[in-house]
């Protein structure tokens, strides 16, 4: 069985946005830009979305969302929104691959690298056909890494992402980018979660997938700074 109503929002990365997708068609999407505020500004765009189609709100099936590679926060916002809207509204959530995402919207006749510029020389990229088919899981890969891609058959390759700026320069002939966003669109996600059956839904989990541990780490306890009281004696 297919579902007839998805509800699809991504905040992984340099966007806010959602989109509802009923019976072929996407009948509502919204889509801000921002690199950060995502967790403000989900659940005024998933209410804005219910006041334009209340009915079709009330119908949905099936929920869908991206879960990275992306920021951390921008990762966890999205995938806990929909964890509790699947749980209030009795509906399954499916978790797709932000990379993935990315590929379908794009629109060059070519072969296609998706590059996200996660900084420190580490890009979050995959290959995907001409379609947006996946050829590769998600890999974090260096620039170096990323301009080898196809070296050896001399491939052309359209490029989706902030990556595209260090890739796609005068010297790298092999690299174009991509007219798309640089950065998901829920309208697609909601659009391809609606192609696939309740039963390839179900066996999407909405985890988050990370490419690296988090910036953040535990303080290490011997590098803590050590105070001296009223008389001389130090105290962490």
């Amino acid at each position: 069985m297919m579902p007839e109503t998805v509800l699809a929002c991504d905040t992984t990365q340099g966007a806010c946005s959602a989109a509802l997708w009923h019976r072929g068609e996407v009948v509502a999407a919204r889509l801000d830009e921002m690199q950060r505020g995502h967790a403000e500004a989900l659940l005024p765009c998933l209410a804005e979305i219910k006041r334009g189609a209340p009915d079709i709100w009330a119908r949905i099936d099936a929920l869908a969302v991206t879960v990275g590679p992306g920021t951390f926060t921008g990762v966890r916002v999205g995938v806990s929104a929909m964890r509790g809207l699947s749980l209030a509204m009795g509906v399954p959530v499916a978790g797709f691959c932000t990379l993935q995402i990315m590929a379908l919207g794009g629109v060059s006749p070519r072969r296609r690298l998706v590059a996200v510029d996660a900084r420190r020389d580490t890009y979050y990229t995959q290959i995907c056909t001409k379609e947006g088919t996946p050829c590769e899981a998600p890999t974090a890969r260096s620039l170096a890494d990323c301009l080898a891609i196809g070296a050896d058959d001399g491939a052309q390759m359209a490029v989706i992402g902030t990556g595209a700026t260090a890739i796609c320069t005068p010297e790298n002939t092999r690299f174009s980018v991509d007219a798309a966003p640089p950065w998901p669109q829920a309208s697609v996600l909601a659009t391809h979660a609606a192609s696939l059956s309740m039963h390839e839904l179900a066996a999407l989990p909405a985890t988050p997938l990370y490419l690296r541990p988090p910036d953040a780490t535990l303080p290490d306890p011997q590098k803590s700074l050590t105070f001296a009281d009223a008389q001389g004696r130090g105290a962490p």
